[in-house]
């Protein structure tokens, strides 16, 4: 079931801005800028992109970006914004992340704010290896996710979030048979109404997710636990992973 379809454009778009805030954002680049500038890289390519927040603000920062995501309406919000831009204009296009289209290549592709593991197995990998493809040589995937070590030390079976007038309850269960953090989502909006949806999330072990990446065309690999560059360990808020493709093409 594709429940991303429904759960992003009702639930996620509207309040993006406000789960993600303008300070999130330029923490967040400063680590990314940070990378690039080290590995002496300019252009990146952001999927799944939403709204676009993570790829305007490297345009800024003077970087050629393009950012990808499934959602026509949060790409017609991204481009709008970059009408607004006087210079070094971003691109966006709408495109499934499973099989990319676009022919440029790139130094270095995000995948940023848990958005990976949405798929089956077969879709997951697809995913992976679609990322590879667009990166030169060399070229590096930063994916921030959740892992089982740093999931199941935290798990809690409820959670909500207050948004301005917005109230967002998450009940989940992790099903250990397939690996799945599974979610029934219930949304209370601003006029009162209630919106249910729900969402199943694949968690890797670490060892796994390094395999797949291995798989890939990714020989090597520094996790982070935070944007502060904390080391990863065991109960840790996130995985941030640098995946560096190899040098050369076979």
């Amino acid at each position: 079931m594709d429940w991303w379809k429904d759960y992003f454009a009702q639930v996620w778009e509207p309040m993006s801005h406000l789960i993600k805030q303008k300070r999130d954002t330029v923490h967040e680049c400063d680590f990314l800028d940070h990378l690039m500038q080290e590995f002496k890289m300019q252009t990146l390519i952001d999927v799944p992109c939403g709204s676009g927040r993570v790829t305007l603000e490297m345009s800024r920062r003077g970087y050629e970006t393009t950012g990808v995501d499934f959602n026509p309406e949060a790409i017609r919000k991204a481009k709008q914004k970059a009408q607004k831009m006087t210079r070094n204009r971003p691109s966006f296009v709408q495109d499934d992340m499973r099989s990319l289209q676009i022919k440029q290549k790139f130094n270095m592709a995000v995948c940023l704010y848990n958005s990976f593991g949405y798929f089956s197995e077969a879709d997951n990998l697809a995913f992976l290896k679609s990322v590879s493809n667009l990166l030169l040589p060399g070229g590096c995937l930063l994916l921030e996710t959740h892992v089982l070590e740093t999931l199941l030390p935290v798990f809690t079976p409820k959670e909500y979030w207050r948004y301005d007038d917005y109230i967002l309850l998450e009940e989940r269960v992790f099903d250990y048979e397939d690996s799945r953090l599974k979610g029934n989502w219930t949304l209370i909006d601003k006029t009162g109404n209630r919106h249910n949806f729900t969402s199943s999330v694949r968690i890797y072990p670490y060892h796994q997710l390094i395999n797949l990446l291995t798989t890939c065309g990714f020989t090597r690999f520094e996790p982070f636990g935070s944007y502060h560059a904390e080391p990863f360990e065991i109960g840790a808020d996130m995985l941030l992973l640098l995946a560096k493709k190899g040098e050369s093409e076979e």
